[in-house]
Order: structure tokens, then sequence, then C-alpha cells
């Protein structure tokens, strides 16, 4: 019986002193297509429009950067949110999760709509767009609730801390 509670009491203390909290990115993916597949991205279109290595398009869903051909010139803040793109997600490898259990899996444009994790710590690309204020939370696309909330948090933060968009003749040229 001691041998018991003593076991007992050993295996209620290490699962009391593991963190057992989940980390906000990635969340689970929608379907078993989100797994398992990992790409380049070897070219940033603009604030949210990457290519992988495989040739394909990819447009970061939930999101809209200012345009860098809008209407043959840059709207403000479209070579900042690029730059920022760039600047973490050029030639890193990254995985997509789909947003198909909501939306469509293709635009209208024929590019992917996903949300893009960069590896190797799953930074979901579209949601830290919006955390520096690059992008609002835009609902052009419907997205995933999990995603959703994200936006919703990393668009207030962005906006209280005047970032990106949010204070454009601070931030944009």
């Amino acid at each position: 019986m001691k041998k018991w509670i003593s076991t007992l009491l050993v295996i209620s203390l290490a699962t009391i002193s593991c963190d057992r909290s989940v980390p906000p990115n990635p969340p689970a993916p929608d379907d078993d297509e989100d797994e398992g597949i990992t790409y380049r991205i070897t070219n940033v279109r603009d604030g949210d429009t990457i290519e992988l290595d495989d040739g394909q398009a990819v447009r970061l869903v939930g999101i809209d950067t200012p345009e860098m051909n809008y209407g043959g010139t840059p709207e403000p803040c479209a070579t900042e949110a690029t730059e920022f793109t760039q600047s973490i997600a050029l030639y890193r490898y990254c995985y997509l999760v789909y947003n198909t259990s909501v939306g469509d899996s293709i635009d209208f444009y024929g590019r992917t709509l996903a949300f893009v994790h960069i590896l190797p710590d799953s930074l979901c690309l579209n949601v830290e767009i919006v955390r520096a204020g690059w992008s609002e939370d835009w609902d052009s696309y419907p997205v995933r609730n999990d995603y959703e909330v994200q936006f919703n948090a990393a668009e207030t933060e962005a906006i209280a801390a005047g970032r990106g968009i949010w204070n454009i003749s601070a931030n944009c040229e």
C-alpha cells in the first residue's frame, strides 16, 4: 500500500510540475492536408502574398496589407509592409494551415489561401504582420475562429502601440 501511495504521489507531483499550457501558435490543423509538407519561401510579392519553392503563390488569409501597385504607385505603408514580411519570411521554411473548414482554398487569382507558419518556432506569419501593424484584421475571406481570436488580440496590441498603419505619419514614408 505504501509503495502504491508513493508512486501515486510521484506521478501527481510530476504532473503538477509540467507546463501544460498550449502555445497560441499554431492552432490545430483543420484537416490532414495541413500536416507534413514543408516549403521554402522564395519570394515576397507584397506584404500579404508570398511564393513557395514549389511555385505556388500563397495569399495570407485574414489580413490585407497596403498594395504595392495601387493604380501604378504603392499605397502608404506598402513598402514597409512588404519589407517587414521579407524580413521575417524570405528564404525561411514554413508549413501551411488551410482555411478550408470555413472558406475557399484558392482565391479568384489562383492563389492558395492559407495561414503560413514559419519554422522552426511555428510563428504564424499572418498574425505577426497584424501584430506589427502592417495589416488590419481583414474579413473579406471567412477565417477560422481559432485564428480570428489571435488576429483580434494582435490588432488591439498594434493599435494601442501605434504600430505600422495605425500611425502612418510616424511609421511610413
